[in-house]
């Protein structure tokens, strides 16, 4: 099954494989703003299809399950995060100025709708559930996300700008835990505090906890 192919009669044909890429990366678009809708349960391969704008099989025939979506909407909801880290401060230094700049990303974001963080929080919501299909799956992507933050508190151990008795994986856990947890406080209910504020003192509650000595 071939996607559509929107290039003008004066412009290069792409290939197979761009168009493919394409077409994923759509997808994965349009998963990520349902779930960020309605959830993950309620979802379908067909309707991801459809909001794309392609047809009803298609996500099917390229992820070829709900789990296989998963995975791979995982994967692109980090790499949006990551963009956005970038974007926000692209001279970061390893370790503890990177850590500083995964805060700034996750509160100081221009989409209104906070969409990533939605879906996000929608699929941790639904992945503790006891009968969870998606629960190994996210912990897998969780994991890799506290593995990717512990590698900067050793860099910043190893910059002594980390306390050396940091433990680099609680660390990662308590940041983690820490943004995600006011993040969805912040998003049922707007009125707790305003983003900005609660960026800036978990800014410096999080750096005051890195640098002092621990017991």
């Amino acid at each position: 099954m071939d996607t559509p192919d929107p290039s003008t009669p004066n412009s290069p044909r792409r290939t197979q494989v761009e168009r493919r890429a394409e077409a994923e990366q759509r997808m994965l678009e349009a998963a990520r703003q349902i779930v960020a809708r309605k959830g993950w349960i309620g979802i379908t391969l067909a309707e991801v299809g459809l909001q794309a704008g392609y047809s009803r099989g298609l996500a099917a025939h390229h992820f070829g399950t709900k789990a296989r979506l998963l995975r791979a909407l995982a994967g692109f909801v980090n790499t949006r995060f990551m963009e956005v880290i970038d974007d926000k401060a692209p001279q970061r230094q390893p370790g503890l100025g990177t850590l500083l700049g995964y805060i700034d990303a996750y509160f100081l974001r221009d989409d209104a709708e906070w969409t990533n963080a939605r879906a996000l929080l929608a699929l941790m919501a639904e992945g503790v559930t006891l009968e969870s299909e998606s629960g190994a799956i996210l912990a897998e992507y969780n994991n890799s996300v506290r593995m990717t933050l512990a590698k900067q508190v050793n860099i910043g151990i190893a910059n002594g700008e980390i306390h050396v008795g940091t433990d680099p994986l609680a660390a990662a856990t308590l940041l983690i835990g820490t943004m995600r947890g006011m993040m969805l406080q912040l998003l049922l209910d707007p009125s707790t505090a305003d983003p900005a504020r609660v960026h800036k003192q978990l800014r410096r509650l999080i750096e005051t906890l890195l640098t002092l000595p621990s017991d």
